[in-house]
């Protein structure tokens, strides 16, 4: 099984926000995460589109996904860092209607090292990937068989190296299709994010 540092293919950008490796960052520069250190990891599909440049993030709070996020971050922020990031850094559009697509498949492939590269400088202890699209997208790069998210909200991690992958359904999925089951959505994830706060900070054990 490689090792994350050998995974990253091509030679390692110095700045993420200079990436020219595909045509994407046309239609919108790469939205970047400015944390330096975090212990966990929110892995989206692509980035929306943005208006104002203050609000360049990526799953930012100001989108209805991110507000989901933000919420259960809000529960363990005095004890852990989160970094936001996707896997197609910029934004897909199609070229005839100006309308955000899905992001294709070779994309992906080119924009998969610099999400390994922020692995590897951040160092994350778990990587929530959200929803099925970056789950087997991912998992299949690193060497993991594809996994399917567990409609019961118990979700399963894959142990890479030092890393826990854990395929979860995407927040928008949550809120458009399941919203009766936010709470078990958030507790499916607290108890990944749990045990490490725990180990972090032992106060907090309950």
């Amino acid at each position: 099984m490689l090792s994350i540092p050998e995974l990253n293919r091509l030679q390692e950008p110095k700045k993420l926000k200079e990436c020219r490796i595909c045509g994407l960052y046309k239609n919108q520069n790469p939205a970047i995460d400015q944390t330096k250190a975090s212990s966990v990891f929110w892995v989206g599909l692509s980035a929306v589109k943005f208006d104002d440049e203050s609000q360049k993030l990526p799953l930012s709070a100001d989108t209805r996904s991110g507000e989901l996020i933000a919420r259960i971050e809000s529960l363990y922020s005095e004890s852990i860092s989160f970094y936001k990031t996707n896997l197609v850094k910029c934004l897909p559009l199609n070229n005839k209607t100006g309308k955000i697509r899905y992001p294709l498949k070779k994309e992906m492939s080119k924009c998969f090292p610099n999400l390994t590269y922020e692995f590897e400088e951040i160092q994350p202890r778990l990587v929530f990937l959200l929803g099925k699209q970056v789950s087997d997208f991912v998992l299949t790069e690193i060497g993991l068989s594809e996994k399917s998210t567990n409609s019961d909200f118990q979700y399963q991690s894959y142990k890479f190296g030092n890393v826990e992958f854990i395929p979860i359904h995407h927040p928008s999925y949550i809120l458009v299709y399941k919203r009766k089951f936010i709470e078990d959505y958030i507790n499916g994830i607290g108890s990944h994010i749990q045990p490490l706060l725990n180990e972090l900070d032992p106060v907090c054990k309950s």
